[in-house]
């Protein structure tokens, strides 16, 4: 990893954004670039003194990051609609990863239709949601996965990133036991149905571990788990009783949150967790 992007409005938020970013930083060797957005919707002179503000702090900022953290950084104003100028951003320094804030007590409608929503929808590079406040890298990965090319196409650049690195990695697929209402209905015992939903399970695991192995992560340094669920609480219940610090997502570029972003396992998942989330897009071309 080369180029990290954080997106700061210089509040609390943002904050986490920046430490988490300086900690991958320090883990990986990348630089930094800090970017705030001036809002274009407004008059000629109230962008150019937003924009001498931003500035000035910005430049204290850098400096503070090369002197004391030892940190190759640098930083830029942009003129636009929130989400357009960080992903403009982005594009301007091929950012391998942009980092942004979450407060957790507006997430919901600061995700559902605005900033935070519009640029994980569009981007095409790797987005972390610094939610967590961080106190050191991330030790423990759930990585959640299907048995598409998407998310297959998301682990191999997680592992490409080096997001797993030093971590322990947890490999959980929320399945669901197709035939279990239709056995309920059939007026089946009790034993006959859990012996479905166990063997569902077990052919899940199997497939799992058959796909760790595909990514090449080695087996001493993951465990694999399928769990029977919906999948955004699943993955939500699975990251907490994991101990998990960070939970890693693939999502399809054009099936994905175009097609249906409220409600959407991503959404849902940024929505209520309470820690770090990796969205890797995946475009159909990956």
């Amino acid at each position: 990893m080369d180029r990290v992007l954080v997106a700061t409005d210089f509040s609390p938020r943002s904050d986490r954004a920046l430490r988490r970013a300086s900690l991958i930083a320090h883990k990986t060797g990348a630089s930094l670039t800090l970017v705030h957005v001036v809002d274009s919707d407004q008059p000629d002179r109230l962008i150019e003194a937003d924009r001498a503000a931003a500035s000035a702090v910005l430049d204290e900022i850098v400096r503070t990051l090369r002197a004391e953290d030892r940190l190759e950084a640098d930083w830029l104003v942009k003129v636009d609609d929130v989400h357009s100028g960080i992903l403009a951003a982005g594009d301007d320094i091929s950012a391998d990863l942009i980092t942004i804030g979450s407060h957790r007590s507006r997430l919901r409608d600061v995700f559902v239709g605005t900033i935070a929503e519009r640029v994980v929808r569009q981007s095409t590079r790797p987005l972390l949601v610094a939610i967590e406040i961080p106190s050191a890298h991330h030790r423990k990965t759930l990585l959640a996965l299907d048995f598409d090319d998407a998310s297959k196409s998301a682990g191999r650049n997680a592992l490409a990133m080096g997001i797993f690195d030093h971590t322990h990695v947890v490999i959980m697929h929320a399945f669901d036991a197709l035939g279990e209402g239709m056995l309920r209905r059939a007026l089946e015992s009790s034993e006959v149905i859990e012996d479905y939903v166990q063997m569902e399970g077990d052919g899940a695991a199997d497939r799992l571990r058959a796909l760790a192995s595909e990514l090449g992560l080695p087996p001493t340094s993951h465990s694999v788990v399928a769990v029977q669920g919906t999948p955004a609480r699943t993955i939500l219940e699975s990251a907490q009783q994991a101990g998990s610090d960070l939970i890693v997502l693939g999502t399809n570029q054009r099936k994905g949150f175009e097609r249906a972003l409220v409600g959407s396992v991503t959404a849902d998942v940024i929505r209520d967790a309470r820690r770090d989330v990796l969205i890797i897009p995946v475009n159909e071309t990956d």
